[in-house]
């Protein structure tokens, strides 16, 4: 695994302000509630790893899905989107300082769709 260090919440449920976090936790809670109206019948459309870039005023916002087998059977989706900046970083790695930002669903082996918890979002923030 890579060298990184977290500091802080990865959570968009604080509602950021801030140019650039306000759109990728826009764009995280509007694809998240958009799947979890599709979870679980549609979970073989949500791709195992796919990564995309969004721009809001001039920022650029490195966002991504990832679909993720737990050991417990379930499955866990993830939105996360990270922006760049020197400014209250909660995210540092050799390759990127900045804020990022992550919110889940985990469907259950009975087809449950719930909000993924925290233990399970560790890799993903």
């Amino acid at each position: 695994m890579p060298f990184r260090i977290g500091i802080g919440s990865c959570s968009c449920r604080a509602a950021p302000k801030v140019v650039g976090d306000a759109e990728a936790c826009e764009w995280i809670t509007t694809q998240r509630e958009e799947w979890r109206g599709r979870l679980p019948e549609d979970l073989s459309a949500v791709p195992e790893n796919h990564q995309l870039e969004l721009h809001a005023e001039g920022r650029l916002i490195r966002a991504s899905v990832h679909r993720h087998a737990l050991h417990s059977g379930d499955v866990l989706v993830v939105w996360s989107a990270f922006v760049h900046t020197w400014s209250r970083p909660t995210y540092l790695s050799l390759g990127a300082v900045g804020r990022l930002f992550a919110e889940g669903l985990t469907i259950t082996h009975a087809g449950d769709v719930q909000d993924a918890p925290d233990e399970a979002m560790w890799e993903f923030r």
